[in-house]
């Protein structure tokens, strides 16, 4: 069966954008492959409920006489939003549903067999104001710190506006409305640009944009199609080495003067980015060199595993033979890279992603106790010890003595609720208590024995061809020895509790959005101090791996800041360091080994700042565009293919709940395949998915406190379609 509806495009929604009380609106669906199906148009009203009406098959659409045309009329009652979707009932009693993408409320949609997102029919009152429910959007707008994301939102806008009112609720109606400096032709535009100048243009009379000179000096340049009928395909000068798409993120084809016609030097570009525009359609080219902050990757396999998760008949997985044995196993596989979660010390939950530093290691992860492994390590190497000691002393020493004080006062009180002696990082009150000083020089001694085994890890994998992925929090708990040693870095009241805290918004998967607790960082402040906190917490990485993923990469473009108490819906974005702080980074550390973790909202500006970076992102098949990977998959350009992380179900969970009627071997097979015959150059699969393990492996469910971070491995099985090399 194949099912089409674009909100975008009047064929299948008229009147365009948004409609009025009482206004009748003809919603059509498209279907093919689907004799004798049953349709319905379900709708969703806050405060009123579902409701279903029958449609009816129009004859053949216009655009394919293999599909058939099922429409229906409907008419609001009342002002706000009505949710939508398609329910089809084919000829063997199978429902499915077809609705909006994953994140989106607009645009295609996607089938489903199962509840998918809704779209959305804002409805308005004709007798009252101009609809309010995109305020902040068209306040963001006119924000100077964001005018990249523009384009994205001018579509949102022209759909969940009445036409007749756009004029009133955007900046401009038409290329004739732009502000000055006008309109002209984009070779021209482009001058204007280069002279750090906004430069308006147009093409034909329904396609115009502007180009702007980017943060990072490179150049961008963004396309409207004004026309809610007609498609349009652009040619765009190339202004660098390499393009990048910043609005879906998909790749740019890039074809020579004569593939297209133009004669050299009219115009003078000798290469075009050729970009298709829908109806109210947007894109944002971003230009830039091929060589940028990122060091390069070498292509092949990965699997990723946390340290505790390999086999052990001791316990979970440690540093010493479990960890050995596994390198050779990914060796022997042909596999190149091993990616591991943070190896810092966990919160009582045994999340590596909440823990108590942000330069530690854990020694739970020790092939011996802590202590007696710390006083083993000092007896080997006494003066590696003291070497060890003065060059990591910047978070060295404040680890240890958050650590002594945390033991004599009670791990259940957090640093703020300590005696008023201890609650700044004071490392003379340490020394004049012998029992505080004789508990911080044994923490020191476990990360010197963390140290050690890490290190003879890490030349193991080395000499196995194996690189190691480390895993880095962009934020650090509240009660951690980094917030009570460094306060002014973050953003808390005068007793130290956090003023406002991280989380996330509603989203498809949250519907009251996320509340994380860590605290936020003050960015004016790290800045004035020339970011010397996180570029020795960057090289503190860089020397334990090979490269690092990012975890939240988004945080670095905006952050989302919460009231403390308050939910999720109460908070705001703010902005984050973005490209000032990695060009600074990398002019300090070199080529940066970074891997974006970029998942999530990406919004135009998230997808400029890793284009300028270079950092190569995240693409999980399992979150493919329109929710079936099997009809079609292929990642964006410049991403590292994952079939899964550990957060998500594992691969032959999601074949189980998204493919149930379908043999489950051959699907996970198929995806299995797809993922490795993708154009990315590098693909890593969790160890559950090279074992084929159900969700009964699943490594974390976010949200749920309890029972996560346990998984282990009983034995290695290497699959049947390894080596691949």
């Amino acid at each position: 069966m194949r099912v089409c509806h674009n909100t975008r495009d009047n064929a299948f929604k008229a009147p365009y954008g948004a409609v009025g009380v009482g206004e009748a609106v003809v919603l059509s669906v498209d279907i093919a492959d689907a004799p004798g199906a049953v349709v319905k148009l379900r709708t969703w009203v806050d405060g009123v409920g579902e409701a279903f009406y029958e449609m009816e098959a129009a004859g053949s659409a216009a655009t394919d006489e293999a599909f058939t045309r099922y429409r229906v009329e409907y008419v609001p009652a009342s002002p706000g939003i009505v949710w939508y979707q398609f329910v089809i009932t084919d000829d063997q009693g199978f429902v499915w549903r077809y609705g909006a993408q994953n994140r989106r409320r607009g645009g295609f949609g996607q089938l489903v067999g199962w509840e998918p997102p809704s779209f959305a029919l804002p409805v308005y009152d004709p007798a009252g104001e101009a609809p309010q429910w995109h305020e902040p959007i068209a306040g963001f707008l006119h924000d100077e710190t964001a005018r990249v994301d523009v384009p994205e939102l001018v579509a949102t806008l022209l759909e969940s506006y009445p036409v007749s009112l756009c004029a009133t609720s955007m900046p401009w109606d038409s290329p004739a409305d732009v502000p000055t400096p006008g309109v002209g032709s984009m070779e021209q535009a482009l001058e204007q640009a280069k002279r750090g100048e906004d430069a308006w243009f147009s093409v034909g009379a329904d396609v115009f944009g502007f180009w702007r000179l980017a943060e990072s000096g490179a150049v961008t340049c963004a396309l409207f199609n004004a026309s809610p009928h007609d498609s349009h395909d652009v040619l765009v000068p190339m202004e660098g080495e390499d393009v990048s798409e910043l609005v879906a993120g998909y790749a740019v084809s890039v074809v020579d003067a004569h593939e297209v016609g133009i004669v050299s030097g009219t115009p003078s570009a000798e290469r075009f980015a050729r970009v298709f525009l829908w109806p109210f359609g947007s894109a944002i080219l971003h230009f830039h060199a091929n060589e940028r902050l990122a060091a390069p990757m070498e292509p092949g396999l990965g699997v990723l595993a946390h340290i505790t998760s390999l086999p052990n008949e001791g316990g979970f997985g440690t540093l010493g033979v479990p960890a050995r044995v596994f390198v050779d196993w990914l060796a022997e596989a042909g596999a190149r890279y091993w990616q591991v979660l943070p190896v810092s010390p966990t919160d009582e939950f045994g999340s590596p992603y909440a823990g108590i530093s942000a330069f530690a290691g854990n020694a739970l992860l020790l092939d011996a106790d802590g202590a007696k492994a710390g006083e083993l390590a000092i007896a080997a190497a006494p003066d590696e010890y003291r070497a060890f000691c003065e060059r990591e002393a910047d978070w060295l020493d404040p680890y240890a003595c958050f650590m002594a004080i945390r033991a004599k006062v009670g791990e259940g009180r957090a640093w703020w609720e300590w005696p008023s002696a201890y609650r700044r990082f004071d490392k003379i009150v340490i020394e004049r208590d012998e029992e505080l000083a004789a508990s911080a020089e044994s923490f020191r001694a476990q990360q010197f024995a963390f140290e050690c085994q890490w290190g003879a890890l890490r030349s193991h994998a080395s000499e196995r061809g194996i690189q190691i992925i480390g895993d880095m929090p962009i934020y650090v708990s509240a009660d951690s020895a980094d917030v009570w040693a460094h306060p002014e870095l973050f953003q808390l009241g005068s007793d130290g509790t956090p003023e406002v805290v991280a989380g996330c918004p509603p989203d498809a998967f949250a519907v009251e959005g996320q509340v994380w607790g860590n605290p936020v960082y003050d960015w004016d402040a790290i800045r004035a101090d020339g970011y010397s906190w996180w570029l020795r917490r960057l090289q503190r990485a860089f020397d334990l791996y090979d490269f690092v993923r990012l975890d939240h990469f988004i945080g670095f473009s905006r952050y989302f800041s919460i009231p403390v108490g308050a939910k999720a819906t109460a908070g705001t974005y703010r902005l984050g360091p973005g490209f000032e702080f990695f060009r600074l980074v990398h002019e300090k550390l070199g080529p940066l080994p970074i891997i974006a973790e970029d998942l999530g909202l990406l919004t135009p500006r998230v997808r400029a700042l890793v284009a300028d970076c270079g950092f190569p992102g995240m693409d999980i098949i399992q979150f493919a565009d329109g929710g079936d990977p099997l009809s079609s998959y292929e990642p964006r350009p410049e991403k590292i293919v994952y079939t899964g992380t550990h957060d998500n179900q594992t691969l032959l969970g999601f074949v189980r709940d998204r493919y149930s009627d379908e043999d489950e071997e051959q699907v996970f097979s198929a995806l299995i395949k797809m993922v490795m015959d993708s154009s990315a150059p590098v693909c890593i699969f969790p160890l559950q998915d090279l074992m084929a393990l159900g969700d009964e492996a699943r490594m974390n469910v976010p949200g749920v406190a309890e029972g996560n971070w346990i998984w282990q491995a009983d034995e290695l099985i290497a699959p049947a379609w390894l080596p691949f090399r």
